[in-house]
């Protein structure tokens, strides 16, 4: 029996789903990240793009609020 590594797709945006937790460092905190052209799109189902401060990765996390 082997065991292989399954690893998110690299094209697919990584959303966080009930805790802001970064999967890769445990870090609790985030900083909104620059918006990219298909954030616009993921925005009307009230996805918002937020970086880790600590190792930099990228993620999604619902966000019911209007930001300016």
């Amino acid at each position: 029996m082997s065991t292989e590594i399954v690893s998110w797709p690299h094209w697919l945006p990584r959303v966080l789903w009930m805790r802001r937790i970064c999967p890769s460092c445990t870090c609790t905190a985030f900083k909104p990240s620059p918006v990219r052209s298909y954030d616009t799109l993921l925005g009307m189902f009230f996805l918002r793009p937020v970086q880790c401060t600590w190792c930099w990765r990228r993620f999604y996390c619902f966000s019911f609020r209007v930001e300016a």
